[in-house]
């Protein structure tokens, strides 16, 4: 009999959920959830929680990468680029994170800065790979469905780059989402296109 994924998944988990710290939690999708990869380390003192938090090298090089290209790229009179993880309260049940976000400035003015997580969707996301532990996502649909959230939520378009496949998707609502190759050319806004390839070339980043 072949064991199915849920299965395999119960195996990995001897540490049960009421026993996880909260600061090991990355998301909470749905009102459940989900942790740091890792969480299992800092639990038995083999990793730090710094180390299971902090983005690998080639994902800050990326994520870098593409924020001093946009910064060169969009106004900063109109534009502000958020990033560090940043959070996203989009309803009851529902905090997620975010690698890179684009706002208009205008959508920020009358939000205050409040040390809480953002209320309102980013134009724009960016996402490069996830932080979550994929063991405790019951519906092996993490990347969709978090995508359809925050489409749902108003962000107008969700852009994903995954460093293993070197593939990236691009969702939008009311379109047909793509996955491509990362020499593809992504329009991320009008008049503002990303080459992934290129610009990891450019930057002297290993491919």
């Amino acid at each position: 009999m072949v064991a199915t994924r849920s299965q395999i998944r119960k195996k990995r988990l001897p540490v049960k959920t009421k026993d996880i710290p909260s600061y090991l939690i990355y998301e909470v999708m749905d009102g459940k959830p989900i942790y740091y990869e890792g969480f299992r380390e800092v639990l038995t003192n083999q990793k730090t929680f710094e180390e299971v938090m902090g983005s690998s090298r080639l994902q800050t090089r990326i994520i870098m990468a593409i924020i001093s290209y946009m910064l060169k790229n969009i106004s900063e009179e109109i534009y502000e680029i958020v990033t560090n993880e940043f959070g996203l309260h989009i309803g009851q049940g529902n905090n997620l994170s975010g690698d890179i976000g684009i706002y208009e400035i205008n959508q920020l003015k009358d939000s205050p800065d409040e040390d809480k997580y953002f209320n309102i969707p980013p134009k724009i996301m960016i996402e490069i790979d996830t932080q979550a532990n994929m063991d405790y996502v019951l519906d092996n649909d993490y990347f969709h469905k978090k995508t359809q959230k925050l489409l749902d939520f108003g962000v107008e378009k969700v852009i994903w780059y995954y460093t293993i496949s070197k593939k990236v998707m691009v969702a939008e609502n009311d379109k047909s989402w793509t996955i491509d190759n990362w020499d593809k050319t992504v329009e991320v806004m009008p008049n503002l296109y990303l080459c992934l390839t290129d610009l990891m070339l450019k930057k002297g980043i290993a491919l």
